[in-house]
């Protein structure tokens, strides 16, 4: 009977102050890069050891990070259920988030909120906001809003080229302003609630973690404190003087003040800018996916378009599915250890030991491609994936376990929405995606075909991955084009 050797750090740098810096970094311009550059050198060293879902060490803002990209791993570290005692007695979970999302998220999200609750605080609020969210698509008028959304952006669509990217960020400010606050373009304070979120997100995820006022000039930082103020005021003034505007507030009777703060510290989260950049990116891949990905020179969409409605709505879901495991908009998260643990590994290799204190950042695109999982095809795209009867695990565009995301549900209903109200109304996006590392991004060409080079050059990965590169496409519009022969 064989025994495991004995537990140990992952493989990674020393602790020197210049070290975590180039790491820091380094990381923020391609985690991809970084990942896999490191794990190229640790092979050459550790040919015994190394794989390519090894979980590597790093120095990343003062702090030692463990660098998860095995499937396995990362379920297992957001599935964990056990606690210790924690600070005086009290449960406390074993890897948690608000510790290690503090500097960068507790100043701008106010508490208490889901995103940065951890233990039994998560629990208890929980419940009541998947009540909230569940089934809130199909909540009197919000799909109907949606696709009046969707056909008016379309319309409106100029006929040359534009960047898909920035052109679904529109709608999706659009989409989400009016879900969360019946919000229309062209209300008074749509475009400053916009612009507030896009202060409070550079702030967040600014290099420079303090805050500072010194005359006219104020760092990222202290903007963006500023402007989180500012949203949580102008949420809750629209809660008191616009009942009904929430899907969370009653339609027709003056909500009281309690409870209306916590509601405004989710509808802050709903309606960030890191939300509004991630379905953009989340909706960027699954249209090109849907609209430009060929085969044997045949458009995806084709293929759709012949199938009966109940297949064609399960190939988009399929297609949607892979989409979130090839390309998630959020590259991962972090958590942190509140004692030392070991992360399971196959049965010949040695644990990995996660010290008290330690950060550990599980990194999704690398789990999404996990061939343990996926089999040989695991970096390319596969649109019947999720069709087969042995369904493929999803990816970890929404997390798992206990702190799913519960916008899951609604995020892929707008997908959905935009996908299949397209297909339906005749509009059609054409052009091509020449950028190698845009093409790996999406899963058209092998890891292995695509340098780390080109990957770092052609996607942008924080805070959100999409094309570094504006992806320029035609949308061509059967409603648009005949509404202008008419006029």
């Amino acid at each position: 009977m064989s025994t495991k050797p004995p537990p140990h750090l992952p493989h990674g740098v020393s602790t020197r102050l210049l070290s975590g810096l180039t790491e820091t970094f380094s990381f923020h311009a391609s985690p991809e890069t970084f990942i896999s550059s490191r794990l190229t050198a640790l092979a050459s060293q550790h040919p015994e050891l190394v794989d390519s879902r090894t979980t590597v060490r790093a120095q990343i803002l003062n702090r030692n990070v463990a660098i998860v990209s095995s499937y396995s791993q990362v379920q297992a570290v957001l599935k964990y259920n056990g606690e210790d005692g924690g600070n005086e007695g009290k449960k406390c979970p074993v890897f948690v988030a608000e510790d290690a999302y503090k500097q960068f998220m507790g100043p701008f999200y106010p508490s208490p909120n889901l995103l940065l609750a951890d233990g039994e605080a998560h629990v208890k609020m929980r419940g009541p906001w998947e009540a909230k969210m569940r089934g809130l698509f199909a909540k009197p008028g919000v799909a109907q809003m949606v696709k009046e959304q969707i056909l008016r952006h379309f319309d409106e669509t100029p006929t040359v080229p534009v960047d898909l990217y920035v052109h679904l960020k529109v709608l999706c400010w659009r989409i989400l302003l009016g879900i969360f606050l019946d919000l229309r373009a062209d209300d008074p304070i749509f475009a400053q609630f916009e612009k507030l979120q896009e202060d409070l997100l550079r702030g967040q995820f600014s290099l420079l973690p303090v805050s500072i006022n010194v005359g006219v000039w104020h760092s990222p930082r202290k903007r963006g404190m500023d402007s989180k103020v500012k949203l949580h005021s102008m949420i809750l003034e629209r809660l008191k003087k616009v009942p009904g505007s929430c899907p969370f507030t009653p339609q027709d009777v003056q909500p009281l003040d309690d409870g209306l703060s916590e509601i405004a510290n989710h509808i802050l989260l709903f309606t960030s800018s890191l939300a509004i950049k991630g379905v953009s990116s989340l909706l960027t891949a699954y249209l090109l996916n849907v609209f430009l990905f060929q085969r044997g020179g045949v458009p995806l969409v084709d293929e759709t378009t012949a199938l009966a409605s109940d297949e064609k709505t399960a190939l988009l879901r399929s297609i949607l599915l892979e989409t979130e495991r090839l390309s998630p908009p959020v590259v991962g998260i972090m958590r942190r250890a509140t004692r030392e643990t070991l992360l399971p590994t196959e049965d010949s290799l040695p644990e990995i030991k996660i010290p008290k204190g330690w950060d550990i950042w599980l990194y999704f695109v690398g789990a999404g491609r996990d061939p343990q999982v996926f089999g040989k095809k695991s970096d390319r795209f596969v649109p019947e994936r999720y069709l087969t009867s042995e369904k493929a695990p999803e990816g970890f565009s929404f997390s798992t376990g206990s702190k799913t995301c519960i916008g899951k549900d609604l995020v892929r209903d707008i997908c959905l929405a935009v996908a299949t109200t397209m297909i339906e109304s005749g509009v059609r996006l054409e052009g091509e995606v020449q950028a190698p590392g845009v093409r790996k991004w999406l899963g058209w060409s092998d890891d292995d075909e695509v340098s780390l080079e080109d990957w770092g050059r052609d996607v942008k990965q924080l805070p959100t991955q999409h094309p570094s590169k504006p992806v320029m496409v035609r949308v061509v519009s059967e409603r648009r084009d005949s509404e202008d022969e008419g006029s």
